[in-house]
């Protein structure tokens, strides 16, 4: 019998149970894979962020172990990612350059204490707020903005600049020092990597090799590419003959875990971009976990996933990095290498300490031009105006509100953008619940179904009236609700009963239930009896308590049909003639 210590080992860390050597060597071949593909990562993204390279790598060690320990996805890799670094960095310009690396690392250390706090208040629901056509929006806006980002390491200019305009007037002011070496090395680097990506998977796959082999193998082929980079920039003197810039020299070994200290004033003004790119990278990781556990039939939990994100961001925070989420790219590879459990994690936690403390002189002659090709291929694959345009077909509304967050995104820069997204998505929620779908709705001849009178040819009756609403009812559509109902009175002098059907109705507030008690009064003092049908069983418990029961002049129906057979009235039969014709 399993102990009650074991028994909670196993409910928080349920993919311990059954683990064996065969799952540990799985994750540590994946972990090898991953590690070979976040060396060049995180430099690249650190460059992104506008940090010095090492605090890419101190990034990616200690938040992995951290996640490991509060997160709930088997496979999810933690770390820098292009989109939190392109925040990173609008969030960090407007501070003194002196104080960027220090207002980084509270940058992650206050993103990570919200999200705990989200978390451990069983916040996960956040999830639910964020529309996908808005995150798919911010993706696509956000990757066109970092790929803006990255030319001037392409042209080997300086360049300055939060939104698409800036950086575009800035790249256009240093054009005319364009470096030559740089352009030719990163579009060189840009092709090798998008043919990589694009078809050496299906090379591979031609010449035999095992589809996920081959797609493991052609992931692989851009440390190949950097390799190949360092060692032309170091053999020819790049740097010293034609003024290539390169990462240079890289500090050796991690830092020692402490508060990063900042005066109040400039920590406030970091508040709002911690609270805003710790919801996306919650948004965006939880997006990556849940498509990785659906593949394997697993299930995430959103709010041990938001204490994963906080506590990753936290010692990401401590140990000198900056703030980080979970990287569809590397996740998916960690998937496909066949990792099993989050151990992998660590282990490529291990990988890139020993690499901080080994590897980083042989990166000296790293081109940075070759950094940024990386991040502008990785950026292609984010696209997806299809999408976009998939959701404008089928909602013109949010269409609307995906275009807007993509073009925010390019105008205002990434945090405005999804901050403008999420109102406007929520707006569209709002505006559609304030004027729902309410249908006169009469019934099929010979049937029990009930259909729009609008739309279809069934039957209705003077004196009896049907309203579908198809919306919960609460205090900002029950005033339309009151309106729509004294419309339908005034349109039929004839009725002397009025059921509500009300098969999507999910919740009644206090103040729609004043106004059903209005309605009631109204409909009375007209003549007319108000009842309902098809309520969901909360709902008519809840009713059945309030003083509207005391004064309903009518009844609660269990079924639409039951209502019509108590009150449809008698058929006129003195239109019909007893005389029998036998011609």
């Amino acid at each position: 019998m399993a102990s009650p210590q074991n028994s909670k080992i196993h409910r928080q860390w349920p993919w311990l149970s059954g683990y064996n050597t065969s799952a540990f060597s799985n994750d540590v071949i994946a972990a090898i894979i991953v590690t070979v593909l976040l060396v060049p990562q995180c430099l690249a993204y650190a460059l992104l962020a506008g940090l010095p390279p090492e605090v890419g790598i101190y990034a990616s060690v200690f938040p992995l172990i951290a996640y490991a320990a509060f997160g709930s996805s088997r496979y999810l890799s933690v770390g820098p990612t292009a989109v939190i670094s392109l925040m990173t960095a609008a969030a960090i310009a407007t501070l003194p350059e002196g104080t960027r690396i220090v207002g980084a690392a509270v940058l992650a250390l206050l993103s990570g204490i919200l999200l705990m706090i989200f978390g451990l208040l069983k916040g996960g629901f956040i999830m639910n707020f964020i529309s996908r056509s808005v995150v798919n929006a911010y993706i696509s806006g956000a990757a066109l903005l970092i790929m803006i980002s990255q030319v001037k390491h392409i042209l080997g200019i300086s360049a300055e600049g939060t939104t698409a305009f800036s950086m575009l007037k800035s790249l256009g002011s240093g054009i005319g020092n364009l470096n030559q070496m740089a352009l030719a090395v990163g579009s060189i680097c840009i092709l090798l990597f998008w043919l990589s990506r694009k078809y050496l998977a299906y090379g591979f796959f031609k010449l035999g090799m095992k589809s996920r082999r081959a797609k493991t193998a052609a992931r692989l082929i851009p440390i190949v590419i950097i390799a190949g980079a360092i060692a032309i920039s170091y053999a020819f003197k790049l740097p010293e003959q034609f003024g290539l810039k390169i990462v240079g020299d890289i500090p050796t070994g991690l830092p020692r875990l402490s508060m990063p200290m900042m005066d109040f004033e400039t920590m406030q003004l970091l508040i709002l971009p911690a609270l805003v790119l710790g919801l996306v990278a919650f948004v965006d990781s939880m997006s990556t976990a849940q498509t990785l556990a659906a593949r394997s039939r697993d299930r995430i939990d959103a709010d041990k996933e938001m204490l994963g994100m906080g506590a990753s961001n936290i010692i990401a925070g401590l140990s000198g990095g900056y703030p980080v989420n979970g990287s569809m790219s590397r996740s998916v590879v960690n998937y496909s290498a066949g990792a099993r459990t989050p151990i992998s994690g660590i282990i490529v936690a291990a990988f890139m300490a020993i690499s901080a403390i080994f590897l980083t002189p042989i990166l000296k002659y790293l081109p940075l031009a070759t950094l940024a090709a990386l991040i502008i291929a990785a950026c292609i694959s984010l696209f997806d105006f299809k999408s976009m345009w998939q959701t404008w077909k089928y909602s013109k509304g949010d269409g609307l509100t995906a275009i807007i967050t993509f073009l925010s995104v390019l105008i205002f820069g990434v945090q405005w953008g999804v901050l403008i997204g999420v109102i406007l998505a929520m707006t569209l929620h709002i505006r559609t619940t304030l004027r729902p779908n309410m249908a006169l709705v009469g019934r099929f001849p010979g049937t029990d179904h009930y259909r729009d009178s609008k739309r279809f040819n069934v039957e209705t009756y003077e004196q009896v009236k049907t309203l579908r609403i198809d919306e919960s009812l609460y205090y900002a559509n029950a005033r339309y609700l009151e309106d729509k109902i004294a419309r339908v009175a005034m349109e039929n002098p004839k009725m002397t009963d009025l059921v509500l059907m009300c098969p999507a109705v999910n919740r009644i507030d206090a103040s729609a239930l004043e106004s059903l008690s209005t309605i009631n009064s109204r409909l009375k003092s007209a003549g007319i009896d108000l009842h309902f049908s098809e309520l969901h069983t909360h709902i008519k418990e809840r009713l059945i308590k309030s003083d509207l029961m005391e004064d309903l002049t009518g009844e609660i129906f269990f079924t639409q049909q039951e209502a019509m057979d108590s009150l449809e009235p008698e058929p006129d039969w003195s239109q019909f003639s007893d005389h029998v014709d036998i011609h």
